[in-house]
């Protein structure tokens, strides 16, 4: 299956749902990266696969609800123009909620702020990962 890779169109900011708990996670935070994995079905990984995200300048974002991690998007910084909004993932039992949405405009509001263009890519049959695509503003390029 293809990927489509999208450039963000528009410059306003986006609204994130203030009663949500999102944030940055610290390189210490690997457990939480982990229990995350575990909720959506995936394999953890080990230190050295963490510290080589950071290394790369990775930043994975979490949303929280009950002090889980129930959704994350990370920003990839794969050149000096442009940043993508990418590993988007929300736990099956907490979709359709907003969150992908949420999690999402909060890294784009970090790729914006520091004044580089956002891109973000998704499967072409990923029609709900479509919706929050063109929900934030991005259209194919």
């Amino acid at each position: 299956m293809a990927e489509i890779l999208y450039k963000y169109a528009l410059r306003e900011k986006k609204e994130i749902d203030p009663s949500l708990c999102i944030k940055w996670l610290s390189k210490e935070e690997l457990h939480v990266f982990n229990n995350h994995l575990e909720l959506c079905g995936q394999s953890v990984i080990g230190n050295t696969l963490w510290d080589e995200i950071f290394e790369e300048g990775t930043r994975y974002a979490g949303l929280f609800i009950d002090s889980k991690m129930v959704a994350r998007a990370c920003v990839e910084k794969y050149s000096d123009e442009a940043w993508e909004v990418a590993d988007v993932r929300v736990a099956r039992e907490f979709r359709n909620h907003g969150f992908a949405y949420n999690v999402c405009a909060y890294v784009l509001e970090y790729i914006l702020e520091n004044n580089r263009i956002p891109t973000i890519r998704t499967e072409e049959d990923n029609y709900p990962m479509q919706k929050v695509i063109s929900k934030l503003g991005f259209a194919a390029i």
